[in-house]
């Protein structure tokens, strides 16, 4: 089954503004970021069921190299990501959204 992803506003946010901080941080780290960031999408998109169900049909995926869960839900054929949180912050900012 092929799923169509919607990025949400708030999500798109997340990523520009975590990329920046680490842009911030070092030169490249920002795009470093993305580029994984945009690897679990991939992931996600391919086979969104890999992923636990973490708060009723709300799902979490991890990157590996940054500490940051993708949070989103399936909705029919379509991905709906919602928020993009760095997991030892302030995380439950994602049921806000939900």
């Amino acid at each position: 089954m092929s799923y169509e992803l919607v990025i949400r506003r708030q999500a798109k946010a997340d990523l520009r503004r975590s990329a920046r901080w680490y842009e911030r941080q070092l030169f490249g780290l920002g795009r470093d970021f993305v580029a994984e960031v945009d690897a679990v999408v991939d992931r996600i998109v391919e086979n969104p069921l890999q992923y636990q169900i973490i708060y009723r049909d709300i799902r979490r995926a991890q990157t590996h190299r940054f500490p940051y869960g993708l949070f989103y839900r399936i909705d029919g054929d379509t991905v709906i990501l919602f928020a993009i949180v760095h997991l030892h912050r302030n995380q439950s900012i994602w049921k806000d959204r939900a």
